[in-house]
């Protein structure tokens, strides 16, 4: 399980909005100054994140909250959205680079045009796929709260 910390910014019954900070790798690189990528992560990033949650645990707005999700989601979203993609690309361009030519259309356009068109019907696709999939192991979920102390 992958934890964050957060703080309870709305309550309402057993839903909370919590938000937490974005971290980046950036702050703890050494070529932070130098880099031309830190630059533009610090300045087009979010600095934080609101997340709608289920608590069965009573939260109070301002408590600070553990939250966690778990790996085998991430992993398995970062595969439809990342590999797959990638693959249908690859399958793309590969049988219409072999069948084209047979229909008469021999320019490499061809292929690489249809490989981004299908790449982009196959994310659609994948995105559909995983929404009706139910999104339960994608979810966050909340650990631990805390009352801050007055």
């Amino acid at each position: 399980m992958i934890k964050e910390s957060a703080i309870v910014v709305d309550v309402d019954g057993d839903r909370i909005v919590v938000e937490a900070a974005i971290k980046t790798t950036c702050s703890s690189c050494q070529a932070q100054s130098d880099c031309g990528s830190g630059v533009i992560s610090r300045a087009l990033s979010p600095k934080s994140q609101r997340l709608v949650l289920h608590s069965p645990i009573p939260c109070r707005v301002g408590d600070k909250v553990t939250i966690g999700v778990p790996e085998a989601g991430i992993i398995t979203a970062s595969m439809w959205l990342y590999v797959a993609p990638l693959m249908v690309f690859l399958l793309a361009a590969i049988g219409l680079d072999k069948g084209l030519p047979l229909l008469g259309l021999h320019n490499e356009l061809w292929p690489i045009g249809g490989s981004i068109i299908f790449t982009i019907i196959g994310f659609f696709g994948i995105s559909h796929h995983l929404k009706q999939q139910g999104t339960t192991k994608f979810q966050p979920v909340l650990l631990t709260s805390s009352t801050p102390l007055d």
